[in-house]
């Protein structure tokens, strides 16, 4: 109780800022010319539809994706390029297969509706399912033994061992997923293509309209405010308590005062939701039994996918030329169906040959050398983050009252669309630096920032918090402390979560690296030398030319895989040695 009236003293604190914000400056005849305002409450309904929506074929592909890459070698060696390639596309990169594909096959606004929870779906996927396959992969192989030897195969292990373990690393997927959703949820409501923009009505549109059709600033900073208390919200009676539920999960071989869960009665929205779910039994048990009897039937083939499930972890190397093929097959025809769609999303069909694309544009010659500008930006905002993350998040992981008083905040920072913060950081950083090329690229820093730290923060945090119990008592019994502690157990132990949180930040990195080299406020255009800038303005161009967007798309997604081959996966080879086995 005492947590549900210091989230409801928050939620009114932030709501109540507007009115007052707009009675001292006087901006209540900017606020009220904007003829959206009356539509906000039912602006926030559709975008939260869209976002379950996406959110649910999430859970779906990052469950069956996830586990099935995790637990089969020879299927992995397929499945993780094609991951990887989908996740180094920028999500604006979408855009024109999810416009094409949904408006041409299904009737009028609903089309659109169904391209919008795509783009949703595709900021979102990633997350989840790295989050799933790298807590499958971490499961100990005695524990995997263990449930062969005790007749839990196949489907049987799937459902007792995988789903229990990899909750923890679900619920922290799922938070980095709805913070990504919620990023690029202006992009998705606002679907532009060639020279037509399709406005839904939303949340995410009506920021996007206020700050770039109307230009006012008191509308924007209303509708900020409400977006804020809505993720807020979600965030305190949702993903709060379920993040302190999946403590149940974390897999430890004995009860430990360290990680001891918390009582049950303390989760709130938990509790009533088994309440709510125990009484559909009682009233309608024998109906559900049916139910569920009937949909196991119709999953029975399904299930066989995991009939011969592997009960021991293998980490034996694929020949380099084979993963070599397989990437560049997967990313050939990716590049070729993302030209075929842009050039139909532009009427530029049928495409022109590649060649003499390039020789019409002699400037994607300099796409390598704006493809290192870029890397150095998204390198020093990933040093910048890092620094952070990894004293906050530990700090914040170990102390109860430390992560009750900024993890809110920070939840609303790792959800803030982008598009939303651009005319707040604008005008700070011009007014403080100037208009000069130092203040923009400390904008773009500040805007990839935005994309980049809450990866890193969610998964150090969560990697803290699965450190088994008995390990740090067994520390404390042999008194590791203070520097020695962090040194020789923690940092180590956390080593694979602050991988996982680097892949996902560097690909977050360059998805916001489209809306942050490129900024147009105010009838202004601030840019910084890039491939995000260069993207831009191959596709606001006079005549956008299919290849030379697909070029720039593939400059990105080529950096994205080549740090994920030669930099990050060698060293998630090495951070294998961490991982904790049960005893």
């Amino acid at each position: 109780m005492k947590n549900l009236k210091a989230t409801l003293a928050v939620l009114a604190i932030f709501l109540a800022l507007p009115p007052l914000a707009f009675t001292y400056f006087g901006a209540w005849d900017a606020v009220l010319s904007d003829p959206q305002i009356v539509f906000l409450p039912y602006f926030v309904f559709r975008s939260l539809m869209r976002m379950l929506a996406a959110y649910f074929f999430v859970v779906v592909f990052g469950l069956v994706y996830g586990i099935a890459a995790g637990l089969y070698r020879t299927p992995r060696l397929f499945m993780l390029p094609l991951l990887d390639i989908l996740q180094s596309i920028p999500v604006l990169g979408y855009l024109p297969p999810a416009i094409l594909l949904f408006t041409g096959a299904l009737p009028g606004e609903f089309g659109y509706e169904v391209a919008s929870v795509f783009l949703i779906f595709s900021g979102m996927a990633w997350a989840v399912t790295f989050s799933i396959l790298g807590a499958v992969r971490a499961i100990p192989n005695d524990l995997r033994e263990a449930s062969n030897a005790f007749g839990l195969r196949g489907w049987k292990y799937v459902r007792h061992v995988v789903l229990p373990a990899i909750f923890p690393a679900f619920i922290t997927g799922s938070v980095l997923a709805w913070g990504g959703g919620w990023y690029f949820l202006v992009a998705a409501e606002m679907l532009s293509y060639g020279s037509s923009v399709h406005v839904l009505p939303g949340i995410g549109s009506f920021l996007g309209s206020a700050v770039f059709t109307y230009g006012n600033l008191a509308s924007a900073f209303l509708g900020l405010t409400v977006f804020v208390a809505v993720v807020f919200a979600i965030n305190s009676f949702i993903w709060k308590p379920l993040s302190e539920f999946a403590k149940y999960f974390n897999v430890q071989t004995q009860i430990s005062k360290e990680t001891e869960p918390p009582v049950f009665s303390e989760f709130g929205p938990i509790r009533h939701m088994v309440y709510f779910a125990d009484s559909l039994q009682r009233k309608y048990g024998d109906s559900l039994d049916s139910l569920v009897d009937s949909a196991q039937r119709g999953m029975g083939r399904a299930a066989r996918v995991f009939e011969h499930v592997p009960y021991k972890r293998r980490h034996r190397r694929h020949p380099g030329l084979v993963l070599f093929s397989i990437y560049s097959m997967f990313f050939i025809a990716a590049m070729v169906l993302l030209a075929f769609f842009v050039a139909s999303a532009i009427n530029s069909l049928p495409l022109k040959s590649l060649l003499l694309a390039i020789d019409a544009h002699p400037e994607v010659y300099s796409l390598p050398i704006l493809g290192l500008y870029s890397a150095l930006r998204i390198i020093v905002a990933y040093l910048i983050a890092l620094s952070w993350t990894l004293v906050v998040g530990i700090a914040v992981a170990r102390s109860k009252r430390l992560s009750g008083l900024v993890m809110p905040a920070f939840d609303i920072g790792q959800s803030t669309p982008a598009l939303a913060l651009f005319p707040f950081i604008v005008i700070i950083v011009i007014s403080t630096l100037g208009g000069g090329q130092l203040s923009v690229e400390v904008a773009c820093i500040l805007l990839l920032l935005t994309g980049t730290q809450w990866y890193l923060f969610f998964n150090i945090v969560g990697a803290v918090k699965s450190i088994p119990g008995n390990v740090l008592e067994a520390s404390r019994a042999f008194d590791l402390r203070g520097v020695q502690l962090y040194s020789s157990v923690i940092l180590p132990a956390i080593i694979p979560g602050v991988l996982l949180g680097s892949v996902q930040a560097w690909g977050g990195a360059w998805n916001a690296l489209i809306v942050s080299e490129y900024i147009n406020y105010g009838g202004n255009v601030y840019s910084v030398p890039g491939l995000g800038s260069f993207l831009n303005q191959a596709t606001l161009s006079a005549n956008p030319d299919p290849w030379i967007i697909t070029l720039a798309v593939a400059s990105m997604s080529c950096i994205v895989l080549l740090m994920n081959y030669l930099v990050w996966r060698p060293l998630f080879n090495y951070a294998e040695r961490f991982r904790f086995e049960s005893v």
